[in-house]
C-alpha cells in the first residue's frame, strides 16, 4: 500500500513538472506582441477606439494570470490624430488556482503615468461620447446574456467572489477643455491608492491631487483619506472617517491660501436609492459647522434633507481671510457675531432653510429662506426678527455731514435755479426683469437713518418682468405708514406705480430727520395714488400722473407770519400805519387740508383749505414739479386783530367783510416758504372796489338827506343805479 502511494506521489509531481514546463515553455514560446494588430482591430470593432500599443506587452501564466502593458494609448476611431488617454503603464494580475473555484483573486492593479484628454467642441459634442459599442442592439444582448449568467448563478452555481490586492493609480492627469463656455481645468499629480478589495471587508484610500482652473485662475489641492467598504451584493457602498483636506488660492482670494477641512462618515444604498453623509464637521479658516445630510430617490428626483449648525464667528476675519473686500460700516464692530442653524431641505433644482436661526451682532432673525428653482434664481422668504439697526452695516458718514436740524426753516433764501433733474438711470432694469420671488420680512424694529421703524413688515413678490410690493408698514415719527407698488419692465418705457398713506406723522420731525428745510409743522395724514413712466429721476417728473390728498392738524407754517403780511395788506388799504409788529415767526393754524391732481407732472389744487387764528384762508395753483417751480395764491378771510388793545391800522370793519385778501407763492420749491408775499395786483383791486363802495354809500347819505321820505320812488330809483 505504501508502494501504491509512493509510486502516484511520484506520478502527481512528475506531471506537476511536466505542467510548470509546458507552462515554462509557453511564455517563452508564445509572444503576445505578435497579436498587436488583432487587439487593435477587436478595439475597433467592440468599443469604437483606436488604440495604440507602442510599448512591449509581458505577461505570465503561473501562478499568476499576470499582463504588463506599456505605452498605451487610446482615440476616438473617427479622430485617430487625437488622443483620448495615454497609459504609461498598465499591470495586473490574476492567480491561476483560485479560477477553479469561482474566485477571481487579483494582484495590484497599477497604472502610472495615466493622461486624460477631455474636450467638448464648438456644437457641445465630446470626444468620449462616441467611445463603446455604437449598435443601440448590443446593450440589450448584454443585458440577455447577463441575465442568463445570472440566471445560472440562482439555479445552483456560486456567483464569482472578486478581490484585489490594492489599486495604485500614479502620476494621473485630466485635461477638460470646453470649447463652448472657453472653460479649462485640468487635474494633475493625481494618485490614488487602495488597500485590498474584498467585498464587506474595509480598507483604506487616499488621494492626492491638484486641480487647476482656468477661469478664474484658481488651484486646489485635495487630499483625501477614508476607510471604504464596498458589499455590492446588497449595492451599499460605505466610507468611514472621511477626512478630505482643500487648501485653494488663485483670483477669487486675492491671492490668500485658503483652507478647508470635511470630515464625516458616508454611505450610499443604490437598493434604497439613498446616499448619506452623517457626523458632518466642516471648518473653513475659523469658521466650524456640524450637521448631516440624506439624499433620497437617487434615481428618479433626488431629493435632499439634512440639518446644518454653525457655531458663531467672526464674518469680518472670514471675509478677510478668502480675500474678500470688505466695505466701510459705520459700526467698526458690526458682522463680528454670526451664527446660524438650519434644517436643509432641496433637490436638485432647489435648496431651502427651514426652522432657520440667524444671530447676526445681536439682532435674532428666524424663519424659511431658500432657492426654489436654480435656473430661474427664484428666491422664496418668510423671515421675522427683532430689532435691527441697518445703520451699523450703511458707510460711515464723512466728518461734517447730515447732522439734526441742520436744514433750518422756512426754507432756503436763495433765488438761484435750483438743479436740473436727473437723467440717469435710477433702477437696475435687467436685474429687476430677472427677479422671481415671493417673500415676507416682519421685523420689531428696525433703524434707519436715525429714525426708528417701529414696528416693519414688507412683502414682496416678483415673476416676468413684474416687481409688486405688496405690503410695507410700520409705525415712525409718532404715527403709521403704509404703501404698495409695482415695477414693470416689460413696458416700453418703464411702467411704475404707487400707493401710499400717512397717518399721524410728524411732520416736522420728518422734515428735520431728512434733512429737508422745515416749512410745516403738525399731525400730517396723507394719501397718495401716482403712476409714473421711464428710469430716471427726469422722466419720473414729466410722466406723473395721479393724485393726492392731505391733511395737517394743529400745524404752523415756519419761517412765515401771515399774520403780519395779512395786517400789511389791511393797513395799506385803510392807508394807515401800524403800530406794531402782529403775530409771530411761525404761522399757526388749526386744520390745513386739501387735495390734488397731478397731470405729467404739473401738480393742481383748487381746494385748499386753512384755519388760522384770526383768518381762515382757501388756496388754488399749481406746482411745476419738471421746472421746480410753484405759483400758488392764497385767498384769506380776515377777521383782523383781535387783541384786548388791537391796531387800528389793522382793524377789520364791516366793509372789509367777506373780502378775500390775496397771498401769492411763486417761485422755486427750494425757496417756498420764503416766496410768499402779498399779491399787489389783487390788493389793487380789493382797494379800487373799496373805494367805489365808499363813493356810492356816500352818495346814497346825501341823495337820504336832500330827498328823505319825501320822493321815496325817486330815491331808490337813483340808489339803484348807482348800483348798477
Amino acid at each position: 500500500m505504501k508502494s501504491v502511494v509512493k509510486v502516484l506521489g511520484l506520478v502527481v509531481s512528475a506531471i506537476a513538472l511536466l505542467l510548470i514546463a509546458a507552462l515554462f515553455f509557453l511564455t517563452r514560446l508564445f509572444d503576445p506582441n505578435d497579436y498587436k494588430d488583432d487587439i487593435r482591430e477587436a478595439a475597433r470593432e467592440q468599443a469604437n477606439i483606436e488604440l495604440a500599443l507602442d510599448g512591449d506587452i509581458g505577461w505570465s501564466l503561473f501562478p499568476w494570470l499576470g499582463m504588463e502593458l506599456k505605452d498605451v494609448g487610446v482615440a476616438p476611431v473617427d479622430n485617430p490624430a487625437q488622443p483620448l488617454a495615454k497609459v504609461g503603464t498598465l499591470g495586473l494580475g490574476v492567480k491561476v488556482l483560485p479560477l477553479l473555484r469561482r474566485q477571481v483573486r487579483m494582484s495590484d492593479v497599477i497604472l502610472d503615468d495615466v493622461q486624460l484628454q477631455l474636450v467638448r467642441n464648438d456644437q457641445g459634442v465630446g470626444n468620449w461620447e462616441t467611445v463603446g459599442p455604437q449598435d443601440s442592439a448590443a446593450p440589450e444582448q448584454g443585458s440577455t446574456a447577463g441575465a442568463e449568467a445570472q440566471t445560472q448563478d440562482d439555479d445552483g452555481n456560486e456567483p464569482l467572489q472578486i478581490t484585489v490586492e490594492s489599486v495604485q493609480v500614479t502620476n494621473a492627469s485630466v485635461h477638460y477643455e470646453d470649447r463652448q463656455s472657453g472653460q479649462i481645468l485640468s487635474l494633475d499629480e493625481a494618485n490614488l491608492t487602495t488597500g485590498a478589495l474584498i467585498p464587506g471587508e474595509p480598507f483604506d484610500v487616499s488621494f492626492l491631487g491638484l486641480l487647476t482652473l482656468d477661469q478664474p485662475a484658481m488651484r486646489v489641492r485635495m487630499d483625501l483619506k477614508t476607510v471604504a467598504t464596498l458589499q455590492p451584493g446588497e449595492q451599499r457602498y460605505l466610507l468611514s472617517g472621511v477626512d478630505l483636506k482643500v487648501d485653494a488660492s488663485g483670483e477669487p482670494f486675492a491671492g490668500r491660501a485658503v483652507n478647508l477641512q470635511l470630515q464625516g462618515d458616508g454611505m450610499v444604498d443604490l437598493a434604497e436609492q439613498l446616499a448619506e453623509l452623517t457626523q458632518l464637521r466642516l471648518s473653513l479658516a475659523d469658521m466650524r459647522a456640524t450637521g448631516q445630510l440624506k439624499m433620497s430617490d437617487l434615481n428618479s428626483e433626488p431629493q435632499l434633507a439634512g440639518r446644518l449648525d454653525v457655531a458663531a464667528f467672526d464674518a469680518r476675519d472670514l471675509l478677510r481671510d478668502l480675500g474678500q473686500p470688505l466695505p466701510a460700516m459705520a459700526d467698526p464692530g458690526a458682522l463680528s457675531s454670526v451664527a446660524l442653524s438650519a434644517n436643509l431641505k432641496g433637490s436638485a433644482s432647489s435648496l431651502m432653510l427651514n426652522d432657520l436661526q440667524l444671530a447676526l451682532d445681536g439682532f435674532a432673525l428666524q424663519g424659511s429662506l431658500g432657492v426654489a428653482d436654480f435656473a430661474r434664481q427664484a428666491l422664496r422668504f418668510d423671515l421675522a426678527g427683532d430689532n435691527l439697526n441697518l445703520d451699523n452695516y450703511l458707510p460711515p458718514r464723512e466728518e461734517g455731514e447730515g447732522g439734526s436740524g441742520s436744514a433750518g426753516s422756512g426754507g432756503s433764501r436763495s433765488q438761484a435755479a435750483p438743479e436740473p433733474w436727473s437723467d440717469e438711470d435710477v433702477l437696475p432694469l435687467e436685474t429687476l426683469a430677472r427677479l422671481d420671488v415671493d417673500g415676507k420680512l416682519t421685523l420689531e424694529q428696525v433703524t434707519l437713518t436715525g429714525q426708528t421703524i417701529k414696528p416693519f413688515t414688507m412683502a414682496a413678490k416678483a415673476r416676468d418682468g413684474v416687481v409688486r410690493l405688496t405690503q410695507l408698514d410700520g409705525g415712525i415719527f409718532g404715527g403709521s405708514f403704509t404703501a404698495s407698488g409695482s415695477i414693470d419692465t416689460r413696458k416700453t418705457p418703464v411702467g411704475s406705480a404707487l400707493k401710499a398713506q400717512l397717518k399721524g406723522v410728524d411732520s416736522a420731525a420728518a422734515q428735520q430727520a431728512y434733512e429737508v428745510p422745515q416749512q410745516v409743522s403738525g399731525l400730517l395724514d396723507m394719501n397718495l395714488d401716482v403712476t409714473t413712466g421711464g428710469n430716471s429721476l427726469r422722466r419720473w417728473m414729466n410722466t406723473l400722473n395721479g393724485s393726492a390728498s392731505f391733511k395737517v392738524e394743529n400745524g404752523a407754517l415756519l419761517g412765515v407770519n401771515l399774520e403780519q403780511q395779512v395786517c400789511r395788506a389791511i393797513a395799506l388799504a385803510n392807508r394807515k400805519s401800524l403800530s406794531a409788529e402782529h403775530g409771530s415767526e411761525n404761522t399757526a393754524f388749526e386744520q390745513l387740508d386739501g387735495s390734488f391732481s397731478i397731470r405729467n407732472g404739473v401738480v393742481g389744487n383748487s381746494d385748499l383749505i386753512v384755519d388760522l387764528p384770526g383768518l381762515a384762508g382757501k388756496g388754488r395753483g399749481q406746482i411745476n414739479l419738471p421746472e421746480q417751480r410753484l405759483d400758488y395764491r392764497l385767498g384769506l378771510l380776515l377777521e383782523g386783530d383781535r387783541s384786548e388793545m388791537p391796531d387800528e391800522a389793522c382793524q377789520v370793519n364791516e366793509r372789509y367783510a367777506d373780502i378775500e385778501w390775496p397771498i401769492r407763492c411763486q417761485g422755486y420749491l427750494h425757496n417756498a416758504g420764503s416766496s410768499c408775499g402779498v399779491d399787489t395786483e389783487g390788493v389793487g383791486k380789493i382797494a379800487a372796489k373799496l373805494v367805489g363802495n365808499e363813493v356810492q354809500r356816500k352818495l346814497e347819505e346825501r341823495i337820504d338827506d336832500s330827498l328823505g321820505d319825501k320822493a321815496p320812488e325817486l330815491r331808490d330809483a337813483i340808489k339803484g343805479l348807482f348800483s348798477r
